[in-house]
């Protein structure tokens, strides 16, 4: 495996931005390269390069805001991509593309898959250059092969974690999905967003893997914090602070909702939400955050109810004496404020 981060087209925007200051933002599996990057800046260019040491989780993690501060004026987000350029003032999205094929995975995924006839394709940023292939790997075994459509901000089958947007239109096309990656946490999504058969097609393990037990697990937990959540009394509601999270008119939303039904409520704002940074808020009983929902979804290490946007219109649907629903099979968990976006 090898993560090449588009280095020609940090170049070409130094080249043409002519900054005096730059800021990078990557996640952790491509600091390495990230770090490897900057010298090269720094050797050809001589500007200063400053990297972020927070984490940084995707498009919605950016640090546009920041850049002014740090005495910058460009800045780049590492390994994230979708049908836009830019975000905001400063911020370019910037490849990386992973060069392992999945040739061989496909081989054993072929007789897995013998059950279904129709197939769906979905993948992340660092794969989305073996979607064709695959594609014609699998018709040429003769299934009937569906891609995502591409969107405003995602391209044909990409998918985020909280985002599914792509492949959701076409689920009742299909009968089962293939998630290209090693991801379960994309995978998981995928399968919990569609209620679909979802199998990944890991190439670096060179294994499949069917998701319906993950996802079942997350789903079942998803619905107990709801329920456990529906006995608080009082509630903090937190907004995050993260540039793509700032879901502020959600969160007065839930508050109103929550007010209305006789729950106390405790507004919030966090930039990181953990059970260690919940811990101190003892009289509170339960939380409800409208920054990233996989914060819920997947956090298994909290104490307390601590309920993703999905989760809360359900809670608010049990108190207005509805049913819960499905409320994880939708085509996005949250809408990403990604503030300015530009394709060029």
């Amino acid at each position: 495996m090898t993560l090449r981060i588009d280095e020609a087209e940090v170049f070409r925007i130094i080249d043409e931005r002519k900054p005096k200051g730059i800021v990078i933002s990557t996640p952790g599996g491509l600091i390495r390269q990230t770090r490897e990057l900057i010298d090269k800046i720094r050797s050809i260019y001589g500007v200063p390069c400053m990297l972020i040491g927070d984490t940084c989780y995707g498009i919605c993690d950016t640090v546009d805001g920041d850049v002014e501060r740090l005495d910058a004026d460009l800045a780049f987000n590492i390994g994230h991509n979708a049908t836009v350029e830019r975000i905001g003032d400063y911020t370019y999205l910037i490849e990386a593309k992973d060069d392992v094929k999945f040739d061989s995975v496909i081989e054993r995924a072929i007789p897995i898959m013998r059950g279904y006839r129709k197939i769906g394709l979905a993948t992340f940023s660092q794969h989305l250059d073996e979607l064709e292939p695959v594609k014609k790997r699998l018709e040429a075994a003769g299934f009937d092969v569906s891609t995502g459509r591409e969107n405003s901000l995602l391209r044909e089958s990409q998918i985020f974690g909280c985002d599914f947007s792509t492949v959701y239109p076409i689920k009742d096309e299909v009968d089962a999905f293939c998630f290209l990656g090693e991801s379960e946490f994309h995978a998981v999504g995928l399968a919990l967003s569609t209620d679909k058969p979802t199998y990944l097609l890991d190439p670096y393990l060179d294994e499949v893997r069917d998701m319906k037990a993950e996802a079942e697990e997350r789903r079942r937990r998803a619905i107990l914090s709801v329920y456990k959540a529906l006995d608080a009394s009082v509630f903090g509601v937190i907004t995050g602070m993260k540039e793509g999270q700032k879901m502020l008119g959600r969160s007065k939303w839930i508050t109103k909702r929550l007010e209305m039904h006789g729950r106390k409520v405790v507004q919030f704002a966090m930039r990181e939400i953990t059970a260690e940074r919940l811990a101190p808020y003892r009289d509170i009983d339960a939380f409800v955050q409208t920054a990233c929902p996989r914060i819920s979804i997947d956090g298994f290490t909290f104490d307390r109810p601590v309920l993703s946007i999905p989760q809360a219109d359900a809670l608010v649907r049990l108190l207005e004496g509805r049913e819960v629903g499905e409320f994880l099979q939708r085509p996005k968990w949250i809408e990403l404020t990604m503030g300015r976006v530009r394709r060029s």
